[in-house]
């Protein structure tokens, strides 16, 4: 291949693409000429195979170290999302502690990971982050307001924040104070936590102030609770996560043991399907996506030495004992939820490779958008966008347009509009538009289905579905496709329209 000549000895990444110019596949190399070469000659197992016959071109970039490959990686991985890596699709965000900059910080709990500040986390599984944020602010009275005031507030009469906004503490001390905060959760010193709740949860019963006094009994029992999950065998400011896994077939389940201060937080369980990667590099690729969306601390354990992350692979002792336990865990959940996570696999992705055969596709759909028109007697005319991928709802790509024209209900001018619309930001950075989709889902007939053919380049499949009989029209032929009700094809083309159908009318109901 004349352009694998041209490819540099050099660390960078590189995109596997198929003949969509779809991205189905992105690897990092530390030189990219042997590594680009090795899949194009020599022989290779069963699924490097598969991919390799649907590879028509590639491109890479070339970066100054390794390290910056890695990075730049793990975020092409998750803004393409390509069908042969390991992709982290569970992104539930546990919230954070997070001490913001400022000239007096205070805390605040978030999901949200940005630059500035100092975050401490993330709390799951029984341990609150706003409960604890409670509780530190009876202990350490910083203050709770995200603007400074003019005068102190109610805060500073109930004693939960020293004012500093009417010079009640100086900068020093209240500096000094934020310290204790970050110290405490980094579990190096409690500063006598209990004693000072227990000294003032008496106090007030004796002034009769039984809320406040509940107050601190309640935050008395938020320590207990903390104490509770303490490990005895290992120092109060140990925060590490340690990762496991488990694998059966494809699907492969990854779990994250949290520890921080010293307390075992708990466990999460991550479901994936590992199409073509080793174990070890599948492990490494989890790591570094799950950490787009985490704080990275102190130290990482895992089961294997990884080239991608440090980590700390124990032997013996009490890191061992955790890492036994996160792969119990791991191995456990999968033998439990194989047929749950079976059906489910089934029940998305297989549904898409149904309906691809079905529709005699080249190629699996994996990015569908379903369109919707929805009205109120002619008046306040909109039309929704949903995306699926893989099967399953990516609502943070879903769209929603008001129509322009202005010839009244018209169904079809208005799809047209829409479409229209959609593809002349084809190729932008918007990550909802600029991607392609593998196959477009209008909600209606044959009519409606004809009207947008002009506005879908040509290469991009399209069919509609009538609700009456759900019977799906195609492009190639005159007559409707009736699928089994009970086929998982049809029930996701149901799931995509209905969607579609819900979120259209939504938007219009609350323009009204």
């Amino acid at each position: 291949m004349e352009k694998l000549s041209l490819v540099p000895q050099k660390p960078g990444v590189y995109l596997m693409k198929d003949s969509g110019d779809k991205t189905i596949y992105i690897g990092k190399a530390k030189n990219l000429k042997v590594r680009l070469s090795s899949y194009f000659a020599g022989s290779h197992d069963a699924k490097v195979t598969a991919m390799l016959t649907q590879i028509k071109d590639f491109d890479y970039f070339i970066t100054k170290t390794e390290n910056d490959a890695l990075a730049l990686e793990a975020n092409l991985i998750n803004k393409h999302k390509p069908h042969y890596n390991i992709l982290l699709k569970d992104d539930k965000r546990f919230p954070y502690i997070k001490i913001v900059d400022a000239e007096f910080p205070y805390l605040e709990v978030t999901r949200k990971i940005t630059r500035g500040g100092k975050y401490f986390g993330p709390y799951f599984n029984g341990i609150w982050a706003r409960e604890l944020v409670d509780t530190l602010k009876d202990v350490f009275p910083l203050r709770s307001c995200t603007r400074i005031p003019k005068s102190a507030c109610v805060n500073h009469q109930i004693g939960r924040c020293l004012a500093p906004c009417v010079d009640k503490i100086t900068s020093e001390e209240y500096l000094l104070m934020v310290d204790k905060v970050k110290m405490f959760l980094r579990g190096e010193n409690d500063f006598g936590a209990r004693e000072i709740l227990t000294e003032k949860m008496n106090k007030a019963a004796s002034l009769e102030q039984f809320e406040v006094a509940i107050r601190y009994r309640n935050g008395l029992s938020f320590l207990d609770k903390l104490g509770e999950r303490t490990i005895t065998q290992v120092g109060r400011n140990v925060n590490c996560d340690v990762f496991a896994y488990a694998t059966r077939g494809e699907i492969i389940v990854f779990s994250v043991l949290a520890v921080r201060a010293g307390a075992m937080i708990g466990i999460q369980n991550f479901t994936v399907e590992n199409k073509i990667e080793s174990e070890s590099d599948a492990l490494g690729s989890f790591i570094m996506q799950y950490y787009q969306t985490n704080v990275v601390p102190e130290q990482i354990v895992a089961s294997v030495e990884l080239s991608e992350v440090s980590v700390f692979t124990p032997k013996i002792a009490l890191k061992k004992k955790l890492l036994d336990m996160a792969n119990a865990n791991a191995q456990e959940y999968l033998n439990t939820s194989i047929e749950k996570i079976q059906f489910k696999q089934e029940f998305t992705i297989g549904a898409c490779k149904e309906l691809g055969k079905i529709l005699g596709l080249s190629h699996v759909p994996r990015k569908i958008e379903c369109y919707d028109i929805s009205h109120f007697g002619g008046e306040n005319i909109v039309a929704s966008m949903v995306v699926f991928l893989d099967g399953a709802a990516e609502r943070k790509l879903y769209r929603r347009f008001k129509i322009q024209h202005k010839m009244g209900n018209n169904d079809y001018l208005s799809l047209n509009e829409v479409l229209r619309r959609r593809f002349a930001r084809l190729d932008s950075a918007d990550p909802s538009f600029g991607s392609r989709p593998d196959l477009i889902i209008i909600d209606g007939g044959k009519g409606q289905l004809s009207s947008v053919l002009e506005t879908i380049p040509n290469n991009i499949p399209v069919i509609a579905i009538a609700k009456e009989n759900e019977e799906i029209f195609t492009t190639h032929s005159n007559q409707p496709i009736i699928l089994d009700k009970r086929s998982y094809a049809l029930r996701l083309v149901q799931r995509i329209r209905d969607e579609a159908h819900r979120f259209s009318i939504t938007y219009q109901k609350k323009l009204r």
